[in-house]
């Protein structure tokens, strides 16, 4: 990772994890700005290649974080739920440790892109509650990028890697 690639957008102060609630709002001033630079770009006005300026856009390409932030930072259930993967479709805790790899499927981002409306939409706890059991997916502001897919933009678990040096 080289600094000048990176892009800190904040710390969320501890000493506890913010409820989901309070995570969307900490991460909506990023989606607003992330939506707007997808969708009408930044124009600079000069650059050492484009003397007369350039429009660029900005995307979101990978979210990096240990695998609980990862799980609350999209609205996954977590690795303790029936819904244990963010990648495939495995289902179910019975099917902890399957090696048919050619066999799992992977999760559909528009199904999950449904599901977490619907739970966004919901006008009950209860209506949320059977939903995030049904589906494993609440709302986060990350689904107002229209190119998100959690099970390809989050990067699960590196932090502990690169600390072991694996």
């Amino acid at each position: 990772y080289k600094p000048e690639n990176l892009y800190l957008t904040g710390i969320i102060p501890g000493p506890k994890q913010p409820s989901l609630e309070h995570l969307n709002h900490y991460i909506r001033p990023l989606i607003d700005d992330m939506v707007d630079s997808w969708e009408r770009g930044l124009k600079l006005s000069k650059t050492a290649c484009y003397p007369t300026g350039r429009l660029t856009r900005s995307a979101i390409a990978l979210a990096v974080c240990d695998l609980p932030a990862a799980r609350h930072l999209a609205s996954l259930a977590g690795t303790g739920s029936h819904y244990y993967c963010s990648a495939c479709n495995c289902y179910h805790k019975t099917t902890y440790g399957r090696v048919d790899f050619e066999r799992w499927e992977p999760r559909d981002k528009d199904r999950l892109r449904e599901f977490a409306e619907q739970w966004r939409d919901a006008t009950t706890t209860s209506e949320r509650a059977r939903l995030f059991k049904d589906h494993g997916v609440r709302y986060s502001e990350l689904w107002r990028l229209p190119y998100w897919d959690p099970s390809r933009q989050l990067v699960i678990d590196p932090m502990h890697c690169i600390l072991e040096g694996l």
